[in-house]
């Protein structure tokens, strides 16, 4: 059977159009916002309600907005007729209905679930009445059209006022991308601000923010049985004739591995299974009885079925060996487009359309403060795009805010900051990332870190009397202080390894003597009460900075 962790798609010699379960995969695999039916053990599980169709006749691959069971069904909104019609033809062969079975497999399994373990703390709140469902991100013209939703005017005139508007601080970006549903002109219809804005639609730029996350190597945590351990269990369900004798425990979630023998005169190898908390013996299709031939098979059946059930996930990330050595909380947040029909994959992470990435932590500055970090601002996607008109090459998709994502991030990097009631937000100068990355791309670095950001938070911040000063932060220099799976290890200058601590205070008890952390001097923005208050309840403009 095919594997959808392998084979998200299917496409076909000579044809436009193609299969893709991409964002089923997102969904299940890596947490991403779920934009199809919701999947559970209580409904019908149709394979084909999660499979997009895909265009592939351009440049790139584009989602057309259908699934499967659309076209299924006959609705096959703008599509050429002959270019279904052989897609439709092309899922009967063997392979695409292997696959189809593998989607179901998959659906099936992931319906199991019935929790999710070890998740951080969303970035931002969901506001599913914002147009891009981020809580505290505008639309500027959404704004205006509110302003003036009584007045009346022509379609045309309409028009015209609202091209006026990128003269006085709407952007060309956002008027472009934004889309206007089923108005038609009519010769002397006039149309209110309500009605225009009852048609204007966002949905392709609705945003979704997710932490990069993997399965733990530690779903269990099971210690040895011992004499004097208090066995309280329901009974395990086995068939007459086999003993069964607990050896090791999870006391977490209630799983336990016993060592099996027969009730007969003829003694054989003791053989070993896996029980969930109710003693219901695990089993798979490749050991239907569940006897294992030693424990360590049995505890991985375990630590399996636990990943399939009871997930749990490490927020270490990819890429933390990139970072600053020290503070808490490091998370890298991926700002994604899933609902954008055009498809961009990036080289440092699986997710589809990652418009940025910031990578982040919590660390302490002068006088105790609790400053959010900023690690690192990337996007590969504005990056290539950019390289790609330079090089006359259509292979990229234009991403929107081609232009603007630094200032996006910072938006979205001080909602986080306020909603983790910190002091400041603090970003590194570009000579931490020049040093990082070994001079390569020192100019863009500069640029970014030393020039866009400070202006656009001068920019954004004016008005509330504040600006980009240098914060200092605390950076240990002589040990290491790095996440990994079950919290954080600390090493000493060697790298001796010192201890796992799961929080500020275990941390700071296995500092090595003659350990020490310096300030380093970042750029950043100080947030008092008022500005986080402000900040809350005013958010901000997703392009630019509203009309003037």
């Amino acid at each position: 059977m095919w594997d959808i962790n392998e084979t998200r798609g299917i496409w076909y010699e000579g044809a436009v159009l193609s299969v893709s379960a991409e964002r089923l995969w997102d969904h299940t695999q890596l947490r991403q916002i779920n934009p199809f039916p919701p999947i559970t053990p209580h409904r019908p599980l149709n394979p084909e309600s999660y499979i997009d169709v895909a265009d592939r006749s351009g440049n790139y691959p584009e989602l057309t907005g259908l699934t499967l069971l659309d076209l299924l069904n006959g609705h096959h909104g703008d599509l050429n007729e002959n270019d279904v019609a052989l897609l439709l033809r092309n899922i009967t062969g063997r392979s695409t209905r292997q696959w189809i079975s593998s989607v179901q497999h998959h659906l099936q399994q992931f319906s199991m679930q019935r929790a999710v373990r070890n998740l951080p703390t969303p970035f931002l709140p969901i506001d599913k009445t914002s147009p891009l469902c981020v809580s505290g991100l505008h639309c500027t013209l959404v704004s205006w059209l509110e302003e003036h939703r009584n007045e009346k005017a022509s379609k045309s005139q309409w028009i015209n006022r609202i091209s006026n508007l990128t003269k006085k601080g709407l952007r060309s970006d956002e008027l472009c991308i934004a889309r206007f549903d089923t108005i038609n002109e009519t010769s002397g219809k006039l149309f209110t601000g309500n009605a225009l804005l009852k048609c204007l639609n966002y949905s392709h730029l609705r945003i979704s923010i997710v932490p990069v996350i993997d399965p733990t190597a530690f779903q269990l945590n099971f210690s040895q049985v011992t004499s004097t351990t208090p066995i309280k269990r329901l009974k395990p369900k086995l068939k007459n004739g086999l003993l069964t004798k607990p050896k090791w425990r999870d006391p977490m979630l209630g799983y336990w591995i016993d060592e099996i023998s027969w009730n007969d005169l003829f003694p054989c190898e003791p053989k070993w299974i896996a029980f969930t908390h109710r003693g219901e013996p695990i089993v798979t299709h490749d050991r239907p009885t569940g006897l294992c031939e030693n424990p360590d098979i049995a505890k991985r059946l375990a630590a399996s079925h636990a990943q399939k059930l009871l997930p749990k996930f490490t927020t270490k990330g990819k890429w933390f060996e990139y970072s600053l050595t020290g503070g808490e909380n490091y998370r890298e947040w991926l700002v994604t487009l899933p609902y954008y029909l055009p498809t961009f994959q990036s080289n440092h992470f699986s997710h589809r359309n990652i418009l940025l990435h910031v990578r982040c932590d919590i660390r302490d500055g002068v006088e105790d403060e609790r400053v959010l970090f900023l690690q690192e601002v990337q996007s590969d996607w504005a990056q290539n795009a950019r390289r790609a008109m330079q090089e006359e090459d259509p292979e990229i998709p234009t991403p929107p805010w081609l232009h603007e994502w630094p200032e996006l991030a910072l938006k979205l990097m001080l909602q986080h900051a306020a909603t983790l009631g910190v002091d400041a937000l603090a970003w590194t100068t570009s000579s931490s990332q020049v040093i990082r990355y070994d001079g390569d791309g020192a100019g863009g670095l500069r640029k970014l870190y030393d020039q866009t950001l400070p202006k656009a938070a001068n920019r954004l911040l004016r008005k509330h009397g504040v600006r980009c000063e240098t914060i200092e932060v605390y950076v240990p220099t002589n040990f290491t202080i790095r996440p990994v799976d079950n919290g954080y290890e600390v090493l000493d200058d060697d790298g001796t390894f010192l201890g796992i601590a799961t929080n500020k205070q275990e941390i700071r008890s296995l500092i090595p003597d003659g350990g020490h952390e310096l300030l380093h001097s970042m750029h950043g923005i100080r947030l008092n009460e008022k500005l986080r208050r402000t900040i809350l309840n005013d958010g901000f403009y997703a392009w630019g900075w509203g009309i003037t």
